[in-house]
């Protein structure tokens, strides 16, 4: 999720959670929502690591150690300490640290059901959690959070909040349900194509609950689809506007459009070399963030070679890809070095 879902979330959790009424504690309830925001979006700090490496980040550090159930309690306890400093409440530092932990716990989650995953047990093990019924940014989702948290603002007394949140809970298990759905068509084509040796993911798009992308993955081959379980855009048209891409994008399910992806590109010949570069050190870290690796591009020219990368799970059809990355070289004599298409 993005950093103002989270501070949305965490303003939200606590407020329902802990009301100002229903406690003897002298923090307000906005002074608590305010906590809940700072502590949600705290976790999204390692956003830092990015200024050093940003390959290295993504892969090792985005979503580690600051996004653990094993280093919560220090999180909480250094954010806690922190702003019940700043708030003139140092006798409460427990309760502030409790919101604080409470704030952080809801981030974590909401990270957990994005495809991108969790570091939950770091720094113990880099094993990702993962659940993958919504996407990184979630219009739906945030809107929830943060009609329940100007309810909140607005109205001390307000059960909005309270609500708010079981219907967040019901939004995502809505969402598990519609993944559950979109692995019933992979598992269709899969019949009828010939199962063989391949795996199937569904993966959450942008824009609607209802959006999804399928991948079948056989090996050194993928086959894709983008469906709209609502049955489509059946108004799509032809445009070539942004929206009217969308929309041309995501069909019924009676309507696919499957393609073809190959992790080294069609030609057998040039795959091996290609799969050679693949394995280039210099690419170590990519290699250990790509989920479903292929071949971008390649262009050879007077100037240099290069051969890009990128992650079929960032792969739009109205959009670039945000990660590709490969090798150059300036000509067959020099070393091949590790280069992000831009």
């Amino acid at each position: 999720m993005d950093t103002i879902t989270h501070s949305l979330l965490g303003a939200l959790v606590v407020r329902a959670v802990f009301p100002a009424r229903q406690s003897t504690h002298t923090l307000t309830d906005r002074q608590r929502m305010l906590i809940g925001a700072v502590a949600g979006a705290f976790p999204d700090i390692d956003y830092v690591a990015s200024w050093i490496d940003p390959m290295v980040y993504l892969t090792l550090w985005h979503r580690s150690i600051t996004h653990s159930f094993v280093m919560l309690p220090l999180w909480a306890l250094l954010v806690g300490v922190t702003l019940a400093w700043l708030f003139h409440k140092r006798s409460e530092w427990r309760f502030v640290t409790l919101l604080a932990a409470v704030s952080m716990v809801s981030h974590i989650f909401s990270d957990l059901i994005t495809v991108f995953g969790t570091q939950i047990l770091a720094p113990l093990s880099g094993w990702r959690a993962s659940i993958g019924t919504t996407f990184i940014l979630d219009p739906w989702f945030t809107l929830i959070a943060l009609i329940g948290v100007v309810a909140g603002a607005r109205k001390a007394a307000s059960v909005i909040p309270s609500i708010s949140l079981v219907v967040l809970v019901a939004y995502v298990v809505f969402q598990a349900l519609l993944r559950q759905q979109a692995l019933v068509i992979a598992k269709a084509h899969l019949l009828q194509e010939g199962a063989g040796d391949a795996q199937v993911h569904a993966l959450p798009q942008p824009f609607s609950p209802f959006n999804w992308k399928i991948i079948v993955d056989r090996g050194e081959r993928y086959e894709v689809t983008y469906v709209n379980l609502a049955g489509g855009y059946h108004k799509a048209g032809k445009g070539e506007g942004f929206w009217a891409k969308v929309k041309q994008t995501y069909r019924s399910p009676d309507d696919l459009l499957w393609t073809t992806w190959h992790r080294f590109g069609k030609d057998k010949i040039a795959a091996d070399r290609i799969r050679q570069l693949w394995e280039n050190s210099q690419l170590d870290y990519f290699r250990r963030f790509a989920e479903f690796p292929v071949l971008y591009r390649v262009r050879m020219n007077a100037i240099e070679d290069c051969v890009w990368f990128t992650d079929l799970r960032y792969v739009l059809p109205y959009m670039t890809p945000p990660f590709r990355y490969g090798l150059c070289r300036k000509d067959e004599g020099s070393t091949w070095q590790l280069n992000r298409l831009r």
